[in-house]
Parts: C-alpha cells; structure tokens; sequence
C-alpha cells in the first residue's frame, strides 16, 4: 500500500461509524452492489458475512471491504469531504492491514481450522486493495496533493492475486489424515451447477458500456501490432530473451481474454478454458478439501468471460494466470514516483523488454475500461492508470517508431476521455 498516516481509533468515534455500522453496510449495501451474478451475491450476504461472525480475519477483512464501499457511497452523494473520505478510508485500512498480518501468519503454518477464513479473506482483500488505490487518489487529488496524471497502478492487487495463488496451492498441497468423506449440501449443489446464458446479455453492464462497441471493432487490429512488435524483439539477436518470452506469454493469456470476451464462438470459448486456465484438480486429502463445496466453488471457479457472467474474475486472472518473470519485471515500473527515484527514472532509458512489458500492461487496462459500470470498486481505476502511464513513460516508452494516436491504448483513452465530456 502507498504510505499512508493511519488516523487514531479515535477518528472512529468523531466519525460515528462503528465496526457494527460496517458489517450492516456489508449485507445491506456492498453484497448486493460488488457482484451482479446472482449466486456471487448470496455467497457473500450468507455464506461469508456468517463466516466473519465466526472468525477475526474474515471479520476485518469484511469490514475493510465495506469501509471502502462506505467511501465511494458518500463520493456517490455528491457531499463528499475529502477529510471524511480519508478517515473512513483509514478505517478501512486499519482493518484490511489487521486481516493481512493474520493471514501471513496463517499461512506461515496452516491448519485445518485456518482454511475457510484464508479463501474467504483472500476474496475480500483484491477488491479493497484497488478500491483503496482509486479513492485516495480521489482524495489527494481534491486536496491539491496530486496532479490527476500521477502514475497509479494496481501493483498491490497484483501482489494479492499472486498470493491467493500460492495460498490456494499450499492449501493443496497440504496433506490432513484421512477422514470420512463429506457430503454435498443443498447449498452446495446450487453453487457447482452451471448458470445459462442471460437472455439478454445487451443488459449486462460491462457489455453495455459505452466503450464496448470501439474495442470490440479495434482489439483484433491492435493484439496483432502488439504481437508483431513482441516477435521482432524476439527475433532481435540482442534480444533479453527470458523476459521478451515471458511478456509473449503474457500477452497470449490477454488475446485469450480478449477474445473471448468479444466474440461469440463457443469453439474460442473452449478452447479458452483449456489452454488459459487449466481445471485445477483438488487434492482429496488436503486443507483445500476440506473447504466447504459452496467455497471451494466460489474461489476455484474458471473464469468465462461470456454472457453468462460479470467479467471482473476474467479480467483480473490476467495477473494469476502471468508468468512470474513478466510480473517480477513489471512490478518495478509501476513503483510510485518518489523525489528519490524521480531523477533515477528519467535518466534511464527503459529496455525494450521493459517497454513490451509495459505495452501488454497497457492493453490490460484498456479491457479494464470496461468494468467502470460493473463493479464500483474498480471506478476510474483504469481510466487515471491509463493517463499516468502515459503521462510518465511518455515518448520513451511509446518508442519513436510509433506515433501516439495510432497506439491502441492512447487511441481508446482519447475515445473514453470524450466520451466522459460528453456525459
């Protein structure tokens, strides 16, 4: 997280919201505001509010989440002060910064007891980590701390993704003693059964977005730049050719999204779910089984990007799904900008690895475009992360070969910027 000063536990009390006020919050307003796939709603207003009344991890990472959906319900009213926006975000924090010193030292030795609470948190925590990036910028930037093309990046929900990672196969791979078998509840059933395609999928908010139109007419022409630009890198003798590699896998896991996500052929879809994103086998004598059906279902779902269901599971596996290599090498990049770094950053010249890593990245955000309808812990997320990276690397990380309207990324910024002023 970005440096933050905590506010005391007072500010709590000057700011009437308690911890009971939250989870209220919780199931009264952010369950039914985060997802809008039906089955996503109930596991988070049954199944996870349940489990933060029985456990302090679940709980903080709840209240962390709905602390964030208090923030961006009061920027909503349009009476917003800033300095009530950062302290309940500071509450916020407090908690979400409680759930992750739990969860290291959960997962440091896990036990059976500690399974339900690490996936459930684990779910809570990357939607917090991004909405907590775009309302304090909302927030520095409204007190004059910020110029809105300051670089902002979701380096940190990228770090969370990687770990729920890890954490869903140390699970795994993490052997109890045999015990009888458990038997399928009800709830359980309803949560493994496969959901039909919307009847109207025009109604969908991420399909209905004004953007979707442009990028679904402009992608395939841009992913094919994209990769001619990759495979001349690679083809270069002088070529970094582990990190060029690992940004060319990267960048097949993105046309599998994307692809997918704009077009209507069940025979990409399938071949989708196959190459991007194996079944992953869950080992019968491990934690991992021992998780309740109706969470095992929730968390180890494969994404669809299709009709059936939002996009934010497909957009997001971009990042648990990359290569290590392309995540280590682009992870220094979206460091904030300090007064320490800042001179280190313009006298060096990035390498080309570094820019097609940046590249990828860049067309990332631009899919992300469309979750401003979707999901209001992503907000203007990408659309201020697109104007930052832009506005950093500038014509360096563009390349003189390449003029900036005729970018893909820049091209559907400048589309979405007037689009927004048109409004």
């Amino acid at each position: 997280m970005p440096p933050v000063v905590l506010t005391p536990v007072t500010d709590a009390v000057v700011l009437n919201v308690t911890d009971a006020d939250l989870y209220l919050h919780f199931l009264n307003h952010t369950c039914k505001a985060a997802p809008r796939w039906q089955k996503e709603r109930l596991v988070l207003q049954v199944g996870i509010a349940k489990l933060a009344l029985e456990s302090d991890l679940v709980s903080h990472s709840v209240l962390a989440l709905s602390a964030a959906c208090l923030c961006c319900d009061t920027i909503s009213s349009g009476s917003a002060d800033p300095e009530r926006i950062r302290q309940i975000l500071d509450l916020g924090l407090q908690h979400h910064t409680l759930a992750l010193e739990q969860m290291r030292t959960m997962t440091s030795r896990p036990r059976e007891s500690d399974t339900q609470p690490l996936l459930a948190s684990a779910l809570m925590l990357v939607p917090f980590a991004l909405a907590f990036q775009h309302i304090q910028h909302r927030v520095l930037l409204a007190k004059g701390l910020l110029q809105d093309t300051d670089l902002l990046t979701p380096r940190d929900t990228i770090l969370l993704l990687r770990g729920i990672r890890t954490t869903i196969v140390a699970l795994n791979s993490t052997r109890v003693e045999s015990r009888s078998p458990t038997f399928q509840t009800p709830w359980d059933t309803m949560f493994s059964s496969q959901v039909a395609d919307h009847p109207d999928f025009a109604t969908i908010p991420e399909r209905s977005h004004t953007m979707f139109p442009f990028l679904a007419a402009t992608f395939h022409q841009a992913l094919s730049h994209l990769r001619c630009r990759i495979e001349s890198a690679l083809a270069t003798p002088q070529a970094d050719d582990d990190h060029t590699a690992s940004t060319f896998d990267a960048y097949e896991i993105l046309n599998g999204i994307m692809t997918s996500t704009f077009s209507d052929s069940q025979s990409i879809e399938i071949s989708l779910e196959c190459v991007t994103y194996p079944k992953f086998s869950v080992a019968p004598d491990s934690l991992l089984a021992q998780a309740p059906g109706w969470l095992q279902n929730f968390i180890l779902r494969r994404p669809r990007p299709t009709h059936t269901e939002p996009l934010a599971r497909s957009f997001l596996a971009f990042f648990s799904g990359a290569p290590q290599t392309y995540v280590d090498l682009l992870l220094p990049l979206l460091d904030p900008r300090t007064p320490e770094n800042a001179s280190a950053d313009d006298d060096r010249e990035l390498t080309t690895a570094e820019v097609l890593a940046l590249d990828v990245y860049a067309h990332w955000l631009v899919l992300m475009l469309l979750m401003e309808n979707e999901e209001w812990w992503v907000g203007e997320f990408p659309f201020v992360a697109l104007q930052g990276l832009i506005a950093r690397y500038g014509a360096g990380f563009l390349g003189t070969s390449l003029v900036q309207h005729q970018w893909w990324p820049a091209s559907m910024l400048e589309v979405a910027t007037r689009l927004k002023q048109w409004k």
